[in-house]
């Protein structure tokens, strides 16, 4: 949904004067985790400079924008301003054939780029930066070829959500993955997860009792407060993923997650999709439908 209502922008503070302004505003953060961007331009006459800045906001778990305009004289910023705010909704769901020409588009040249990284760090070997420059490189390289490029990441959303659940009960989760079609391309998050893996060791020979054998076994965990990977594989309720600074700290490399070994936290996965269903997010105003 929209945010139907207009916001109190609070102009007093005189925010909108500050350099980068303060913006996203404190009532617009309270309605959950958001991106921004914002653009500057200005008018002089003989007698003043006119100013106008126009911020969009875009709300990570619903998708809906909204944009302000604030124009003010320098002169007398707090006895001229004035503003406008425009409301989007969020976009309409997408069908089963959407999602699955949208994995099409982008999906195998996704899991490609992460694959291509394995072994380097990318940007500053945070594990969302992988994701971040990955559709970004992408973006870039359709817009060159004239097709609709993906919707970059929006902080911890990367697409279209089509699998969210918490940490099971035993066997809970299986064949969920298969059930929500996640494929290779698709980008996963982790919330306060905990892995509990038990590993069978070898037999091995008692020491000094002849014919006895013990068959050892060993425990791994594996603890990820926020983390953020891309599918490049589905086997049963396991992925397979390319991820940074998970495995490999500060780098990038392979990992396999076992649902059925998440004892604790969340798991959301994501299809990667057009830039046209959430819109970019532009500091623009009078192009606005």
């Amino acid at each position: 949904m929209a945010h139907t209502e207009d916001f109190d922008l609070a102009l007093h503070t005189k925010w909108f004067t500050k350099e980068p302004p303060a913006f996203p505003l404190p009532s617009m953060k309270a309605l959950g985790p958001c991106a921004s961007t914002y653009n500057w331009f200005w008018e002089q006459d003989f007698t003043d400079t006119t100013k106008t800045l126009i911020c969009a906001v875009r709300w990570t778990d619903t998708k809906a924008i909204t944009k302000v305009r604030v124009s003010w004289k320098r002169s007398d910023p707090l006895g001229t301003v004035s503003a406008q705010q425009k409301h989007f909704p969020a976009p309409a769901p997408l069908s089963e054939e959407e999602l699955d020409a949208a994995h099409k588009l982008y999906g195998a040249n996704i899991a490609t780029w992460a694959e291509s990284t394995v072994g380097t760090t990318v940007g500053d070997g945070e594990c969302w930066t992988l994701i971040q420059r990955a559709l970004v490189d992408l973006a870039d390289t359709y817009r060159l070829y004239g097709k609709e490029p993906p919707l970059v990441s929006q902080g911890r959303s990367h697409g279209y959500p089509i699998l969210t659940l918490a940490a099971p009960t035993a066997g809970s989760n299986s064949g969920l993955l298969q059930l929500a079609d996640v494929r290779p391309g698709d980008i996963v998050e982790l919330k306060s997860a905990h892995f509990h893996i038990i590993t069978e060791e070898a037999p091995k020979k008692v020491p000094g009792q002849w014919g006895k054998w013990h068959k050892g076994a060993g425990e791994k965990n594996i603890r990820l407060s926020h983390h953020t990977a891309a599918v490049v594989g589905v086997e049963g309720d396991i992925l397979r993923v390319v991820e940074q600074n998970g495995c490999v700290s500060g780098g990038v490399g392979v990992e396999k997650y076992d649902l059925a070994q998440m004892i604790r936290g969340e798991v959301e996965i994501f299809r990667v999709v057009g830039e046209g269903w959430g819109g970019a997010l532009t500091a623009e105003w009078d192009g606005d439908k």
